[in-house]
């Protein structure tokens, strides 16, 4: 028995198969640049604006109620843009009535209203009555929420 083991032919090439995918694996997680490593934080389950104002991406904050129709009206709009965003930008949706003192800081007279943050966390607008998604992402646009 003090014989060699006889090598499969094949044994080679797959070693050197495996060896170069896990470089190349190895190598595109390495060179992820900042921008890129921010947009693989998952944003879209945040529930509280202490979080997402945390996470260094604009963040959009829907303040009503479900008995308030336009407020209900824009629920499905916010969680779809929580989905198409995460990572790009925070989409937030609190009940007026459980988040109060922001209520009170924030002026609320309206419901909805939604608040406008930037990537560091500043308030930067306050917009009264429902919006529609694409006035969402515009407003992040002409706010200028990602500088």
């Amino acid at each position: 028995m003090g014989g060699k083991m006889k090598e499969h032919p094949g044994f080679r090439s797959l070693t050197l198969i495996l060896l170069l995918f896990s470089l190349v694996g190895w190598f595109g997680l390495i060179a992820v640049d900042h921008d890129q490593a921010g947009a693989a934080l998952a944003t879209k389950n945040i529930k509280t604006l202490a979080e997402a104002l945390k996470a260094g991406v604009p963040v959009v904050v829907k303040l009503g109620s479900d008995k308030c129709i336009p407020c209900r009206k824009m629920n499905p709009i916010m969680q779809e843009l929580a989905a198409e965003q995460n990572g790009k930008a925070v989409f937030l949706k609190l009940d007026v009535y459980e988040s109060r003192a922001l209520a009170k800081a924030a002026g609320v007279r309206v419901i909805p209203t939604v608040l406008f943050y930037d990537k560091h966390g500043k308030l930067k607008a306050k917009y009264e009555g429902g919006m529609s998604k694409e006035d969402l992402l515009k407003g992040i646009k002409e706010l200028r929420l990602n500088k």
